[in-house]
């Protein structure tokens, strides 16, 4: 103990500290230990991990894999790879959407009626009941490709 403060109880563990204690382990001949402060002192993905995507709960536990940048998610929680995860598939803000999906659609409620097909300049169109002749027309192509794959 610092004080008598809570606050000053522990030392902050800046990405520096941790470098220098997993510098330490290895030293020492704990490399399990010395994985994990490496991993910790850097950017992880932290998206929340469910057993399912019940509602109305928290999540016990986070992905700590290592990324580039804060605030990016991992290869395996990107918006990507949300469809083999069986989450929505709208890319929310760059991470998974943490809605739940309706049954049968590749989309939560809340994303159902946004249009996601990608425009010419590469952005998505993202607007909701989209009214853009060939944006429904793209839609409902890949609505009977989704139709067919599913069939077979």
């Amino acid at each position: 103990m610092n004080g008598t403060e809570y606050a000053d109880w522990f030392v902050k563990a800046t990405p520096d500290l941790l470098r220098a204690l997993a510098d330490l382990a290895h030293h020492h001949n704990e490399s399990e230990l010395a994985d994990n402060l490496t991993r910790f002192s850097g950017p992880m993905c932290l998206e929340p991990l469910y057993d399912d995507l019940a509602e109305n709960r928290s999540p016990q536990k986070f992905c700590a894999a290592m990324v580039g940048c804060d605030g990016e998610p991992c290869s395996e929680h990107s918006p990507e790879n949300a469809d083999a995860l069986g989450r929505c598939v709208y890319p929310d803000r760059g991470r998974l959407c943490r809605e739940r999906r309706l049954s049968g659609r590749d989309r939560c409620a809340h994303h159902i009626e946004v249009c996601l097909v990608v425009k010419r300049d590469g952005k998505l169109c993202g607007m909701r009941s989209c009214g853009v002749p060939k944006h429904k027309q793209v839609t409902a192509m890949a609505a009977a490709e989704a139709a067919a794959l599913q069939s077979s």
